[in-house]
């Protein structure tokens, strides 16, 4: 029997179908997620090699444009244009700026990754975008994902929001770039560690349920903070001028990813015996089954899926978390996964006729679930699909374009004057020196 493989042109037909059409009905409900939609179909497109570089300049204006509607005046972006009030409507009325319909953590973090793809990253307004940010983390370290018109922060206290603060943070700032009221780095650090189980994954907080999405999330954190632990250092640096690393104990967390792996049995070969189990882990976690260190199963399984919890049923998305988890922790550490019985997983059990991915076998493709889908065998390196960064999860080539975008905003502007007007210019410029040196400030009597 043929394998089936990537069925490129189908994704390529899928993605371009939800970028140009209207998607389904199940989808209105999601109209304040709009901005994350609009970053999974751009970036998938990206993925295939179809991405906004081919599209005519009127289409990518007109992206652009949709996104940075949704810039709120006070820094950070709204789900969507139509979470974003007219201007008039955020004035101060003797309290404060109104923060009406306040811009939100995760649509700030799409809207950026997003604004690579069309250009427009140079309109962002930095400055407010990154004061705003700091009004988003509690004094226990972790972050919101809005502030209402009380002063109050609102949304979970989890790994998602940290994990998408240190990214917008990372996108707006350059390394070197003198980082003035940042935020509490050490504060988000140890929110972060205490939220490391005895099994070695992370929860959304501390003393709840490892999960492998919020694993994720908090080693992306800590990637962008540059707070991953670091074996070369430890002969190379005395350890206590080193910044203390968020992960209290790595090889755990790699064990505990490894055991998200679990063998899948199609259930049209599944027909002996009724009750078999159709679903069983293959990697078990030392000191959890009473063994000495992980133990691989023997078995040679056809189809591996991952999970997210112990005891759960295999997802899509799952291949993403954990395969993007491994890589950031050392870009080896992904071939510790079965990928040949992964990629025939989701080849060929969550692989739609029409394209995309669905979440489990059966299932219709869905926008979230088809994106991580290929983010994860771009991951395991698959033909077709362009490198993918963990970290942000897009292309490296896209990655290389923000990495552009910051070093050309941490550059200094001066002003000058000419025929009695102030204008500015990078330190950078060609003629910097010649019109600093001409620049006579006007006279005042």
């Amino acid at each position: 029997m043929t394998q089936r493989t990537l069925e490129k042109e189908k994704h390529i037909k899928y993605w371009q179908r939800c970028l140009k059409s209207l998607l389904p009905t199940a989808y209105t409900s999601t109209d304040s997620s709009r901005m994350t939609l609009a970053f999974f179909i751009l970036s998938a497109l990206d993925l295939l090699g179809v991405g906004s570089s081919t599209f005519p300049e009127h289409d990518r204006a007109r992206i652009r444009e949709w996104i940075l509607k949704s810039q709120h005046p006070n820094g950070g972006f709204c789900g969507s244009p139509n979470h974003r009030f007219p201007d008039q409507y955020y004035v101060d009325v003797g309290s404060g700026v109104q923060q009406m319909d306040p811009a939100n953590l995760p649509a700030t973090f799409f809207a950026l990754l997003s604004l690579s793809f069309v250009g427009g990253l140079d309109r962002v307004n930095r400055v407010a975008c990154l004061k705003w940010l700091k009004t988003l983390q509690r004094k226990d370290g972790s972050f919101g994902e809005l502030v209402t018109q009380d002063g109050d922060i609102e949304g979970g206290r989890d790994m998602r929001y940290c994990q998408t603060a240190t990214a917008v943070r990372w996108i707006l700032t350059a390394d070197e770039e003198e980082k003035e009221e940042d935020i509490d780095i050490e504060g988000l650090v140890d929110y972060i560690r205490a939220g490391q189980t005895y099994d070695g994954g992370f929860s959304e907080s501390s003393e709840h349920e490892a999960h492998a999405g919020y694993t994720y999330c908090a080693i992306a954190a800590l990637s962008f903070l540059g707070r991953l632990p670091n074996a070369s250092l430890q002969t190379k640096v005395d350890q206590s001028k080193v910044p203390q690393p968020g992960l209290t104990d790595r090889i755990a967390t790699i064990g505990w990813l490894l055991s998200r792996q679990v063998g899948y049995i199609d259930e049209d070969e599944e027909d002996e015996e009724e009750d078999e189990v159709s679903q069983e882990p293959i990697v078990k976690l030392a000191g959890v089954y009473k063994d000495d260190r992980l133990v691989i199963a023997a078995e040679d399984h056809e189809f591996v899926g991952l999970n997210g919890r112990c005891n759960k049923p295999v997802d899509t998305c799952y291949s993403f978390w954990v395969a993007g988890s491994l890589s950031l922790l050392g870009k080896d550490e992904v071939h510790l996964l079965n990928v040949e019985a992964i990629r025939r997983f989701l080849f060929e059990q969550t692989q739609h006729v029409v394209g995309g991915f669905g979440k489990v076998p059966g299932n219709p493709p869905d926008i979230y679930h088809s994106y991580l889908g290929l983010a994860a065998l771009a991951i395991m390196k698959e033909p077709g699909i362009k490198s993918l960064d963990p970290g942000l999860c897009i292309s490296i080539q896209q990655k290389e374009i923000i990495e552009q975008f910051r070093r050309s905003a941490a550059v200094p502007t001066r002003t000058y004057w000419k025929h009695g007007y102030c204008f500015s210019i990078r330190e950078d410029d060609p003629d910097f020196e010649n019109i600093m040196a001409s620049s006579k400030k006007p006279q005042h009597a």
